[in-house]
Parts: C-alpha cells; structure tokens; sequence
C-alpha cells in the first residue's frame, strides 16, 4: 500500500507540474496572417488542449496528433482579426498561460485612380493592410513601381517605364502579397487622343467650345474643358491624319467630370473610309469623373476613320460644361 501510495503521489505531483508548468520558450514566427503555419517550443506542451487569439477570442484549431512536449503545431485562422493581440493556452487541467501574437494581414485593393499611366506618373492604390507595403511589381516583367507614402487605406506609387501595354500590380507587406483585380494601362504605348494635351498628330476640330484646363485632372494637371451650349447640336472632336483602324485596339477608354446635371453623350467614329459611321451612347453622371471603357467589338470594329467625336444634343435649359481626360485607344 506504501508502494502504491507513493506511485499515486508521483503521477499527482508528475501531471500537475505538466498542468501548471507548461513553459513557451519561442513561437515561430511571432506575427502570421491568416492560415499561416505556426510552431511553438517550450516545455510540457503536449498536455494543451486548446488555444484562443484573445482579440475578438477566436479559436484556434490544434491538431493532438501533431503536438509533443517540446512543440506545438497550428495555423493562424483565417477569420482571426488584425492586429497585435496574445494566444491563450489552456491545458487539460484548466491551467491557463499565454503569449504575445501579432496576426498580420495581406494588402486588400478594392480601387484606384488613375486607371492608365506613364513614365513617372502617379497611381493611388485605394484598400487595406498596406502601411507595410515595401515592393511593387508590375505582373509578368521586372518592372518596379516605386512607394512615394503608404498608410492603412492608401498606398501611392510612381510608376516606371515599361514596355508591356497593360498589366496588373502585385503588392507585397509584411504578410505576403496581392495581385490586383484592376489592370493598368500603360499610356506609352497607346494611342493617345488627350492626357496632358491633344495627343501627337491629334488635332481639335470641335464644333463646341474646347481647350485645355487646370481646373480639374484625373491625372497630371491639365484636362480637356468642353462647353456645350443650350439648345444646340455641338461636338468635341478628335481628328487624326492618319486612319484610326478599329482592329489594332481592344477598347477606347476616356474619363469624363460631369457638369451640373446629368448629361448624355453620343460618341461617334467619323470620317468613315472603311465601314460606317458608328456610335454609342454613354451617361455621363453629373459633378463627379466617371471612367469609361468602350469594347471596339461591337462597337467600332471593322471601320478605320479619322475623327472621334463627343456629340451632344442639347443641353436643355442652360450650358454645360464637362471635362474630358485620358482619352486613349487601348491595345491588346
């Protein structure tokens, strides 16, 4: 009964100094985004039974079978909330111990402005988790953008020469990287209608009033300042000496600041020496720039001419004034 007792007491005192005892000597790495393998070493560890991220007390799933007294394997839950925060232990008697943890969070980009650039222009990219951004990269080249500021929500770039005509932007922080939804157009490589001014060979051939302006810009400092009377029949028009042909682009895209109401304008393919004249319809909300992107299937293919026009039937009641920018045609 000696013997017995003492056996008891051994086992008591053996798992209560594993219950109590449980000792973290270090957690690798300390910081992780969602779904992040995680490893802890220490002391008396295979006796933890579960484990909480104690900001919003998220639960973190462990795996017995991969647990031994000197480590502990898991993955950051992917619903775990941002920030710096600590893991909470409890072992299977109850005994509770923790340690610091910062769950990190890859770059979210939800929008930017502009949507086009050039050599050494500037891009704001609109999102989440990117104060850590250290590199972007333009997809499928070399090419680096470089971080003129980053905070949470914004992140601001100046973009390099390249020679690809379009691409999306990986974006790397502190917890790995994104790859952006939105594909950027790179103007060099364009046929530029208007960015800064009337693009090479484009000439102005309006029959409303049109000229450059700094009361507003998409990008850079100048737009294109288009005032259509009341009650006319009046265009903004684009005219190139050589022939535009449809086919070597993907689409036309354009920014347009609307005025003080809501407007429609006819954009209109001109000057037809290849197919007919073609035209489609865009609305054009009023006092704020809205971005436009028009498919040339469908549209303008299988036609090459030599004006782009930006008609307008009205306005009724009053001028408008509305303000163009970034007028290019894409290609592929």
């Amino acid at each position: 009964m000696l013997a017995l007792l003492t056996s008891v007491i051994a086992l008591t005192s053996c798992k209560k100094n594993v219950d109590v005892n449980p000792n973290v000597d270090a957690i690798d790495p300390g910081s992780g985004a969602g779904n992040a393998l995680i490893t802890v070493t220490g002391s008396g560890l295979r006796n933890i039974q579960s484990a909480v991220l104690d900001l919003g007390n998220v639960p973190i799933a462990l795996n017995q079978n991969f647990n031994t007294d000197n480590a502990i394997l898991f993955r950051v839950p992917v619903d775990a909330n941002v920030g710096p925060q600590h893991i909470v232990f409890t072992t299977a008697g109850g005994y509770q111990f923790s340690t610091a943890f910062t769950v990190l969070a890859v770059p979210s980009i939800t929008s930017a402005i502009p949507l086009e650039w050039q050599a050494g222009s500037k891009i704001t990219l609109i999102g989440n988790y990117l104060e850590s951004a250290y590199h972007v990269a333009i997809v499928g080249t070399t090419d680096t953008a470089t971080i003129i500021s980053a905070s949470a929500k914004q992140l601001v770039l100046q973009m390099p020469a390249s020679t690809v005509n379009s691409a999306k932007l990986v974006v790397y922080n502190n917890a790995g990287s994104t790859t952006t939804d939105i594909v950027f157009v790179n103007m060099d490589n364009q046929l530029k209608l208007f960015t800064e001014d009337f693009g090479p060979g484009m000439q102005n051939w309006s029959w409303c009033t049109a000229s450059n302006s700094t009361d507003f810009a998409v990008s850079g400092n100048v737009s294109l300042k288009a005032s259509y009377s009341a009650g006319a029949w009046q265009g903004l028009s684009f005219h190139y000496d050589d022939p535009i042909v449809a086919s070597d682009y993907s689409y036309l895209a354009f920014w347009i600041k609307g005025g003080a109401n809501d407007e429609t304008v006819d954009v209109v393919a001109d000057a037809v020496i290849s197919g007919s004249p073609k035209l489609t319809k865009v609305a054009v909300p009023a006092g704020v720039w809205t971005y436009f992107k028009i498919p040339v299937v469908g549209t303008f293919d299988g036609s090459s001419f030599q004006r782009l026009n930006f008609q307008m039937e009205g306005p009724s009641g009053a001028d408008e004034s509305i303000y163009f920018d970034d007028v290019i045609f894409v290609k592929p």
